[in-house]
């Protein structure tokens, strides 16, 4: 074995066992028939392509696409409502009682709570029917809050219809088993969440984690797009909550509503053309990753 054939094979060893026992001899036969005469290794570029090869073969990015990528976004704001009612249900609890909210208002928070929760597991289950049900019956609970409170103005108040927007597609078309980084990602917005346990720096460490999803979405964009589809679904809920601040302290200004609203869509609408436009041409006009498969 020449040392060129070594290095190819050193690199070819970074795939799934399945993926070199079915396509690896092909593949470093054409990878030596292309390299030219007297080389000893492979070029940069051949390093980089063929390790980027590896990340999406493990990653599986060829499943699912956008079908996977909704189930995930929706976990993502169920995930996000459920733990954030649940922090300030938890620190209401260890104050002795409702010090923010009256009786009423805290009992329809800890009845959204169960029905969010309830919601996630029916997710996570695939019973996705279930999961829309409960999570529209959850809205509805908040809708009330909301009503009781005098202003729908918080960060969890479009989850769940965003939620149930989402999984709507999914009760007729079953999505693929979501892998790698995409299986996590109900999980993120937890990151979020821990921000307010710091509440003089809340507002750094919010935006802070906010940027990190949305930079490290983008650069995941090369290994696997289903994140970043998922990732700028979510974000859309920020831009939900910014806009309904506007209307309930009053319109200012358009050009400056609509700057703060344009600085606010960009990070999901960036990650949402660059997953939805660009990446898809990477495969072809018959790419899996447009569908549900």
């Amino acid at each position: 074995m020449s040392p060129l054939e070594r290095r190819y094979a050193r690199l070819l060893r970074l795939y799934p066992a399945g993926y070199r026992h079915s396509r690896g001899p092909e593949l470093l036969a054409t990878l030596l028939e292309s390299a030219e005469e007297g080389r000893r290794r492979p070029s940069a570029r051949e390093d980089a392509a063929l390790i980027l090869g590896a990340l999406r073969a493990h990653a599986g990015h060829h499943r699912g696409g956008w079908l996977t990528a909704f189930r995930a976004a929706a976990l993502m704001l169920l995930v996000y409502d459920v733990a954030d009612r649940a922090v300030v249900v938890t620190s209401d609890l260890t104050r002795g009682g409702p010090a923010l909210w009256s009786p009423t208002e805290f009992r329809l928070t800890l009845a959204a709570l169960a029905l969010g929760a309830l919601a996630i597991v029916a997710a996570l289950a695939n019973r996705f029917a279930a999961a829309i049900v409960t999570a529209a019956a959850a809205f509805g609970v908040t809708l009330s809050l909301a009503y009781t409170m005098g202003s729908p103005v918080f960060s969890g108040f479009w989850c769940f219809p965003l939620a149930v927007v989402l999984l709507a597609p999914l009760v007729r078309r079953r999505p693929a088993p979501a892998t790698a980084l995409v299986r996590y990602a109900p999980v993120l917005p937890l990151v979020l969440i821990l921000t307010s346990f710091f509440p003089s720096v809340s507002g750094i460490l919010n935006f802070a984690a906010l940027s990190a999803l949305f930079l490290g979405s983008l650069v995941w964009l090369a290994v696997d797009e289903r994140l970043a589809m998922a990732a700028g679904l979510f974000l859309l809920n920020t831009v939900l909550v910014r806009a309904a601040l506007f209307t309930a302290e009053g319109l200012p200004a358009f050009p400056l509503v609509a700057a703060d609203l344009a600085v606010t869509a960009l990070p999901p609408v960036a990650l949402l053309l660059a997953a939805g436009v660009v990446v898809p041409r990477w495969y072809g006009p018959g790419s899996s990753t447009r569908g549900g498969t």
